[in-house]
């Protein structure tokens, strides 16, 4: 274990997060109003504006104390994060994304906003 995950809260294992393809056609908005109807679903749009679905679900390894409990044999994905000079979620203050959606609510008002629909 790193010294940088020491006082870790273990957010990184507490969701699961896919990069989605950036919506182009009022279908694709659909999809991610529809993602965000279900619960612990969030969609946001980083500063790199990559859009990323996120599904709010922890780990069944995650102990009592936020470590691994099969650290040595824990997956790739997870012995690479975060990537070569990128930070995690708790070693800054600065938000991963430029937008969030927690719900449709929130993504409808965007969509308006953005005269999208």
């Amino acid at each position: 274990m790193t010294n940088r995950c020491k006082k870790c809260d273990a957010y990184c294992c507490r969701h699961v997060a896919i990069v989605i393809d950036i919506p182009m056609f009022l279908d694709d908005y659909d999809n991610i109003r529809w993602y965000l109807l279900h619960k612990n679903v969030w969609v946001s749009i980083g500063h790199d504006d990559t859009w990323t679905v996120e599904f709010k679900t922890p780990c069944r390894h995650i102990a009592g104390d936020f470590k691994c409990s099969i650290y040595p044999k824990r997956p790739r994905i997870c012995k690479d994060y975060p990537g070569k000079g990128e930070l995690c979620e708790g070693e800054t203050s600065e938000p991963s994304y430029k937008k969030i959606f927690k719900n449709a609510k929130e993504f409808e008002k965007y969509l308006h906003d953005e005269n999208i629909t």
